[in-house]
């Protein structure tokens, strides 16, 4: 499968335009043509189904994996946004096996970018993220059960990965500062995870210059 990308520039995507992707997808699968030929048809969509969201989310994965040149993910990608925006243009049926599929990444996609936004919040939670998305609590713990990291270790990974983000930055900030922005309730809960993640107290790892 070639997948043509010189007209997909992050430009494009941050302004949320779907449709050359979905073009892409089509002349991939030629069997879709008709629904593609609707989607084109329809009319802009309003947003208030709640696909627009999933399918920024996804156009964001999208353009960070053509920035990084991730290769290996950007085919299902490019599939994935070209179904939910056929889904918000009413081409696909949002109950159909394929809808589902891509509604289930589009929302794993959202809620990981939902924790990101969050994530200096002690508080964040799955019931935060899942009232935001609109699912049940349930239903989020599926999604990321399929990653192979529950939700709470995905919190932890990002909270740790962005505090050592923060510890090599320019001048010092002071470590209690950088377990608050990261969203550590204390400052001995984050010492303990922190250096049981990387075997090096926060101090240390800042001295050790990584």
């Amino acid at each position: 499968m070639r997948i043509k990308l010189g007209d997909h520039s992050p430009e494009t995507l941050a302004a949320g335009s779907a449709r050359t992707l979905v073009a892409d997808a089509m002349e991939l699968h030629p069997d879709q043509a008709p629904a593609h030929e609707l989607a084109l048809r329809s009319s802009p969509a309003t947003g208030n189904r709640g696909w627009a969201p999933l399918l920024e989310a996804c156009l964001a994965d999208f353009k960070e994996a053509t920035e990084a040149g991730d290769t290996a993910s950007i085919p299902a990608l490019v599939k994935i946004v070209a179904d939910l925006a056929l889904i918000e243009r009413g081409a696909i049926r949002p109950g159909s096996r394929r809808a589902q599929q891509a509604l289930r990444v589009g929302r794993l996609s959202l809620a990981r970018r939902l924790i990101t936004r969050h994530l200096a919040k002690p508080a964040l939670s799955p019931g935060m993220v899942a009232d935001m998305l609109g699912v049940s609590v349930r239903y989020l713990h599926v999604l990321f059960e399929a990653t192979g990291a529950s939700f709470s270790q995905t919190v932890t990974a990002q909270r740790l990965s962005e505090s050592r983000r923060l510890l090599c930055e320019q001048p010092p900030r002071p470590i209690a500062d950088v377990a608050l922005s990261c969203g550590f309730g204390s400052l001995a809960t984050f010492y303990r995870i922190f250096s049981a993640s990387e075997g090096l107290t926060p101090g240390e790892y800042r001295a050790a210059g990584h």
